[in-house]
């Protein structure tokens, strides 16, 4: 079973890789895009770092909830609203669970998606 805890470390392993990543994903972009993917994404995943450690939410839903709000106030472009509404859809499909299984994530992603 997959608590908030499982979702805190996952949104934290997250800002890590996108902090290790950015130049990368900026240089990507550069090509055909304004050269600002990795920074957006970079400042984006820090604030839901921040947010989580200020906020501590208790439950997976509340973890995805906050950090995709966070990300949709934070990120510009269309990352901010695309990547925050999957994990605010995802959030709200897990509704206020303690715990969740593999299957019922799967199933709450999915829901997010659509």
């Amino acid at each position: 079973m997959l608590d908030a805890d499982f979702f805190h470390r996952w949104m934290t392993a997250t800002a890590a890789s996108v902090d290790r990543e950015a130049e990368h994903l900026t240089a990507l972009d550069s090509p055909i895009g304004d050269a600002d993917h990795g920074s957006n994404l970079q400042r984006g995943f820090t604030a839901v770092a921040t947010a989580l450690e200020k906020e501590a939410p208790e439950t997976p839903g509340a973890v995805l909830v906050l950090a995709g709000r966070t990300l949709i106030s934070t990120v510009g472009g269309a990352s901010g609203p695309l990547y925050g509404t999957l994990l605010r859809r995802t959030g709200k499909a897990l509704g206020d669970a303690a715990e969740v299984s593999a299957e019922q994530l799967t199933e709450a992603l999915r829901a997010g998606v659509e």
